[in-house]
């Protein structure tokens, strides 16, 4: 009503339900940060980083860094990719860089080239390198004092 002091009620919206959208027909350069999922159903360049999911579209095209909890795509993506829990390649998709992921779904017909690594191995190869570190500086260490 005109001059109410009521205000119309709105549906809440929750980071489960919000999703950033780039549209066919555009393009984005740059740095996206977001707490909430993320459509990519143009081109996007740049660094993608966010707490939700990435789902990129058929005519979807990413190229650059992107670090998200899940990732669906149908379109192109090139560059480093860091998916902490699953990434599905839908069949249509086109998949090229260094890969890291928790879990992976390829469909039949998927490209997916380059570097691929289970999250887990990653941090397992990483541990070990560590480790293998710490030996060599206690040996020198103790070579030096040995002298």
């Amino acid at each position: 009503m005109i001059g109410s002091s009521k205000k119309s009620p709105r549906p809440e919206t929750t980071s489960e339900n919000v999703v950033n959208r780039i549209a066919k027909g555009t393009s984005f350069e740059g740095v996206l940060r977001s707490e909430n999922n993320v459509r990519i159903d143009g081109t996007f360049e740049g660094e993608l980083v966010t707490k939700g999911r990435v789902v990129v579209g058929n005519s979807g095209k990413v190229v650059g860094t992107v670090t998200c909890a899940h990732c669906e795509t149908e379109g192109q993506m090139e560059g480093t990719i860091v998916v902490h829990e699953l990434f599905v390649l839908k069949a249509s998709s086109k998949v090229h860089g260094d890969i890291q992921y928790g879990q992976l779904s390829v469909e039949n017909g998927a490209e997916a080239t380059g570097n691929l690594h289970l999250t887990s191995k990653v941090k397992d190869i990483q541990t070990d390198a560590k480790r293998e570190a710490s030996k060599d500086s206690k040996a020198a260490v103790r070579q030096t004092a040995a002298v």
